[in-house]
């Protein structure tokens, strides 16, 4: 699926920090990266949006990610994707850098993977559809259109570098792009060899069949979140079980008639632009193949009856994602009851309980519910008065599609006046 924008895209490296380290240890590790790293990104007055992809490559103390499943992985996984996208909208706020608006950053978010050698045996350089978990060698096939690499100073950032440089260079016939290094904080140490598990109480399960939803208008860094949090829950096929069930992601996008009364509506996306802005980022942190097209199969399905209308896009035998057109607060999750697990924000907890309340009075399964953090910013900005709250207000605007649609609706009613 060709991407909306055709803006150049730059890749970050960033070392993972040790599993279990505090926000703080985060902010002074990345933040002094981000407000370097920004302002050189933008292109200010005019409609041009910079994607920047984040490569975060997890640190020894995280088990390699295909040898447990990924629902053992999703609370530090969410809580590390969670906290680094707040102080990206931290320091976007503090830096005056606009976030999924014109003249901005389009940012996004994914793990790679760097020890090859302890993935089983034929893994490495074969998950093009693990994402938003990645080795290495696998990364290194894909076909990213990078202008620049840009990675950061210091001994655990120089030996990043080199692995991507190495994988790079034995996968593809051409260099790689040119690279920039940038400052970082003192927290990106190498952990020792004890710092290397991941404790789960009680039994874990496994899913292949997970679900969403929202209206994912003018997609924001809460809805990248959710949705990267919604791929990591679904269960990657096993190579070694090819009859293995494959995965599917059932993405509920609200339809346009629920959205008629949003403020701001003239602006409001319809349906179908909402459904491809959130598959094309879908597809930007799932899909690490050197073909994407080859492998794509795109459906329109219109089938009577609630949650019929469906834009089914299947990547090879492995996942297909559902990108279902919803009429209710229940949406998908109360029609099929294969579906095993949904993903929410910690706002909507309340909906959760009710889909579960649904299935129940149906005699269904409940759903395993995987709650995502809300994104905060108090842990990275002055909550002083003052400029303090400026920035606070500055924050939840890069969060809300309701102040991208006001900002949209006034930039054009100032484009008519002048």
């Amino acid at each position: 699926m060709a991407p909306l924008s055709q803006e150049p895209v730059s890749l970050l490296l960033l070392p993972a920090l040790v599993l279990g380290s505090t926000t703080a240890s985060l902010i002074s590790a990345y933040k002094k990266t981000f407000e370097t790293l920004f302002p050189r990104l933008v292109q200010p007055n005019t409609q041009a949006i910079s994607r920047l992809d984040v490569a975060i490559a997890l640190s020894p103390s995280y088990p390699p990610s295909p040898n447990i499943p990924r629902s053992a992985l999703f609370i530090p996984i969410q809580r590390l994707l969670a906290e680094t996208y707040s102080l990206i909208c931290a320091v976007a706020a503090e830096t005056k850098v606009d976030l999924d608006f014109p003249g901005g950053l389009d940012v996004r978010i994914f793990l790679l993977e760097t020890r090859v050698d302890e993935l089983p045996r034929g893994l490495s350089g074969t998950q093009v559809l693990s994402g938003p978990v990645v080795d290495i060698q696998t990364f290194a096939l894909a076909a990213r259109p990078y202008t620049t690499i840009y990675s950061v100073e210091g001994e655990v950032g120089e030996g990043l570098l080199r692995s991507l440089i190495t994988a790079w260079q034995s996968k593809k016939s051409r260099s790689a792009p040119p690279v920039q290094r940038l400052p970082s904080g003192p927290a990106i140490v190498q952990p020792s060899a004890s710092q290397t598990a991941v404790h789960e109480d009680g039994p874990v399960t496994s899913h292949k069949s997970v679900a969403v939803g929202g209206t994912f208008d003018h997609l924001h860094i809460g809805h990248k979140l959710l949705l990267t949090a919604t791929v990591l829950a679904a269960e990657p096929s096993n190579p070694s079980s090819p009859t293995e069930a494959p995965r599917l992601v059932t993405v509920g996008i609200t339809g346009d008639a629920l959205l008629v009364n949003k403020k701001y509506g003239s602006v409001v996306e319809p349906w179908s632009v909402r459904q491809q802005r959130t598959a094309e980022f879908i597809e930007s942190i799932l899909v690490f193949h050197p073909d994407v097209s080859s492998i794509t199969k795109t459906e329109h399905i219109d089938q009577p009856g609630p949650n019929g209308k469906i834009v089914r896009v299947t990547y090879g035998a492995d996942i297909s994602i559902n990108y279902t057109e919803i009429s209710d607060p229940f949406g998908p999750t109360i029609t099929d009851e294969g579906i095993s697990a949904l993903v929410i924000s910690g706002e909507t907890r309340a909906g959760g309980n009710a889909v579960n309340d649904k299935r129940k009075e149906k005699g269904w399964k409940e759903l395993e519910i995987f709650e995502v953090d809300v994104l905060d910013a108090s842990v990275a900005m002055d909550k002083d008065e003052g400029d303090g709250r400026k920035k606070q207000e500055s924050f939840q605007g890069k969060i809300s599609s309701t102040d991208i649609r006001r900002r949209l609706l006034e930039t054009t009613r100032a484009s008519a006046a002048g």
